[in-house]
């Protein structure tokens, strides 16, 4: 089951346009969700949460890349072409 806080949120069309770390930082509810919303700090990511997140919002400001370890990283696109930060 999906249980992702996304789903059936009144606010899922303004988060959807928004760039990755705002939707973190402006979302206490996604930031509690991820518990380590901007990299691989010593917490284990949530990979599968991260993913359910995306399914749920269908974002247009970023999405998710893996690396050759298969670890789940976000591009959040800047606006700027050819610009883009990684979390």
């Amino acid at each position: 089951m999906n249980n992702c806080p996304c789903n059936n949120c009144i606010c899922v069309p303004i988060c959807r346009l928004k760039q990755y770390q705002f939707l973190v930082q402006e979302c206490k509810i996604v930031f509690r969700y991820l518990k380590s919303p901007f990299g691989f700090s010593g917490l284990p990511r949530a990979n599968g949460k991260l993913g359910l997140i995306k399914k749920s919002l269908k974002p247009t400001m970023w999405t998710l890349i893996y690396d050759e370890y298969e670890r789940v990283m976000v591009d959040n696109y800047t606006g700027y072409e050819k610009c883009h930060f990684i979390y």
